[in-house]
């Protein structure tokens, strides 16, 4: 009678890889968040030289450069808002600082902003040259698409008229001035954090979504409801001085853009003044980040929450969207979000100022 066989392991396959070449391995990977920046920049280069523009080192050195300038800023801020959540919260401040001292946490940080950086590239440059591409607009669809959802009432007449005179007006006109500012400091703090899984998965969904709503303009241009019904807003738009400024840059550089068209010339104009409505990333990024902070940060759903509603309501305040954009740049936010949590899957390590959130079950 013979004996069955069995499979004895190796030594190779009884010890684990030296950490040294885990951490090689992990060094040279690219994540999809990479992934997702270098063919949003690639994808952008090819399409636009495709069109007859051409895109070469000066359209690189106006967008990137002035983007690596601020990475010594973010990385300040990021740090800053860490240890002020964690003073507060009365969490260890030491481990902390153990661990953003070791040079696998600053290549981490770095290649997390690098490819937001390349991100910010592709989304200027396409939407910028929406008119020089697909001049053709959607405004008109979209004001009644607007009105049919809503049971014949335009959101953008309604809301200007309901809040004129309010303090709310000025309110949201500041908010609204504000969101960039509110964007580059929640990439600020989400990107710091310990918790890296954490961090690639959240720097995903922002390159997902960024990406994806630069396509849509392009696929789909409308100007926005200030911008083709300008007297609905004239009221409303005195209480709105910053509003009023910011809308007057973009219909100047958006004039420059016809211009070039026309006469197949153009040399002056800025890139990061394009103008597009549909989806809102203002409203879908306040969104994603409520997501996230949903998942993880408890503690701070309620504060996106509220950006989300003012952010809304200051689209449709300001006549920059359609209440159709809200709604919109909301779902390509939660599509990017699923597709963030999915891509990597199993629960990311622990960090005390992430909690992981607690399953509820029924008694």
């Amino acid at each position: 009678m013979s004996l069955p066989e069995i499979a004895v392991p190796t030594i190779a396959e009884e010890l684990p890889a030296p950490a040294s070449r885990r951490r090689r391995a992990d060094f040279l990977r690219l994540y999809p968040f990479e992934i997702a920046a270098l063919a949003s920049m690639a994808l952008t280069i090819v399409f636009l030289r495709a069109c007859g523009l051409r895109t070469d080192w000066q359209t690189v050195r106006y967008i990137v450069l002035p983007a690596l300038r601020m990475l010594p800023r973010a990385l300040l801020a990021g740090i800053g808002l860490h240890l002020l959540v964690r003073l507060l919260a009365r969490y260890p401040v030491r481990a902390y600082l153990h661990e953003i001292v070791r040079p696998r946490w600053w290549v981490s940080w770095l290649r997390l902003w690098l490819a937001a950086v390349v991100m910010t590239y592709g989304y200027f440059w396409l939407k910028v040259a929406i008119p020089l591409v697909n001049p053709r607009l959607w405004d008109d669809a979209l004001w009644n698409l607007d009105t049919r959802l809503h049971f014949g009432v335009s959101p953008s007449v309604f809301v200007p008229n309901l809040l004129l005179g309010t303090p709310l007006v000025p309110l949201l006109d500041r908010w609204y001035w504000l969101w960039v500012a509110t964007v580059f400091y929640t990439l600020c703090f989400w990107s710091a954090g310990l918790d890296r899984r954490l961090a690639r998965r959240f720097m995903f969904s922002c390159v997902l979504l960024w990406t994806f709503g630069s396509w849509i303009y392009m696929s789909v241009p409308a100007l926005g409801p200030v911008f083709v019904e300008p007297q609905t807003f004239a009221a409303v738009r005195h209480e709105m001085p910053l509003a009023g400024a910011g809308q007057q840059e973009l219909s100047e550089n958006y004039e420059l853009m016809l211009a070039g068209r026309r006469t197949g010339e153009l040399k002056r104009f800025n890139p990061t003044r394009g103008i597009a409505a549909m989806p809102s990333l203002h409203v879908g990024a306040h969104f994603l980040f409520f997501l996230w902070a949903r998942r993880r940060a408890r503690w701070l759903a309620l504060v996106f929450a509220l950006a989300t509603a003012f952010t809304f309501a200051g689209s449709l305040l300001s006549g920059y969207h359609y209440a159709i954009d809200g709604y919109a740049g909301m779902l390509l936010a939660w599509l990017c979000f699923r597709a963030a949590v999915w891509i990597e899957r199993g629960e990311p390590s622990e960090d005390p100022a992430f909690p992981k959130p607690v399953p509820v079950t029924a008694e």
